[in-house]
């Protein structure tokens, strides 16, 4: 991992370079030969479960190192100790299932994580905890401990730990889990602000969140990428590749029962089928298809 400034794009400002990121554990490959420039705005990762998703965002949270490949982060090298440390300060992190201190308070814990940060200012960490923790609408829980707090709060705990420093890199997987329709909605805006000065990445599993959400998403089947672009460009591959009919279709790639109790297909329709506007998730399931699965 000494050449990193031999990555094709790579800038002093790019919010993530990688190229070649392979991660294996035991004889499996979490992810495999992963080459990606992120260099601001939203961008989801979607893919079923064990497609590699977490271990990804790991990787890019400094949290694993890659047994192959190059990256750099926010300009800078992780496998240089000076210069991963300047990276997380400058990053924020929200793992796919926190594990927070229960016997903290909202606020003890934010500025815990700011002190392991080294922020040594005792009062900036003060107004920032106070500021995070207000952003995602705790203000009035800030001193509450932990274990008093629903599921749905603790987990704006933890977003709020993440934005300490108003990070230029912030990775979340799966950061809308427990919430409510209310506190998604507000989780968009808090990103949105976030994307308008650096990169947000976040894993998910709802295409409905990277629709309202993500300028750019990518699509993870067996450790790599199996697609990178906008999510109209995932919508479009399953332009003239989506019908209904009143009953099952042996040949679709992809069938299941609608609300109104037609069946919807995936795949190459037949002649004089009756073709649909393909939706997100259409071409979300198109692209995890693997063409060599038995049939």
């Amino acid at each position: 991992m000494s050449q990193l400034t031999d990555l094709p794009g790579t800038s002093a400002t790019a919010g993530i370079a990688a190229s070649g990121l392979t991660k294996r554990f035991g004889r499996t490959a979490a992810v495999s030969g992963v080459d990606l420039e992120l260099h601001g705005g939203v961008v989801g990762v979607l893919g079923p479960n064990g497609a590699g998703k977490t271990t990804l965002l790991r990787l890019l949270a400094t949290v694993l190192s890659p047994d192959a490949g190059q990256i750099r982060l926010l300009g800078r090298d992780p496998e240089r100790p000076s210069e991963r440390l300047e990276i997380r300060r400058r990053l924020g992190y929200l793992p796919q299932s926190p594990e927070l201190y229960r016997g903290f308070t909202a606020f003890e814990l934010v500025d815990y994580v700011a002190t392991l940060k080294e922020h040594t200012d005792r009062r900036w960490r003060a107004r920032e905890c106070a500021r995070v923790l207000e952003l995602v609408g705790l203000q009035d829980r800030m001193h509450q401990k932990i274990r008093t707090l629903s599921g749905g709060m603790q987990q704006r705990v933890a977003l709020a730990a993440s934005l300490i420093g108003t990070p230029e890199l912030l990775v979340l997987d799966e950061p809308a889990t427990g919430l409510d329709p209310e506190q998604r909605i507000e989780l968009r805006s808090v990103l949105s602000d976030t994307a308008r000065r650096g990169t947000v990445l976040l894993s998910t599993h709802n295409t409905g969140e990277v629709a309202a959400l993500c300028s750019r998403v990518l699509v993870m089947r067996h450790g790599t990428v199996g697609y990178d672009g906008t999510p109209a460009g995932l919508r479009d591959l399953a332009s003239g590749r989506v019908w209904e009919s009143d009953s099952p279709e042996p040949g679709a790639e992809r069938s299941w029962v609608t609300a109104d109790g037609r069946y919807r297909h995936l795949g190459t329709p037949p002649a004089g089928a009756a073709l649909c506007q393909p939706t997100l998730d259409d071409g979300y399931l198109l692209a995890v298809t693997d063409p060599r699965r038995p049939r």
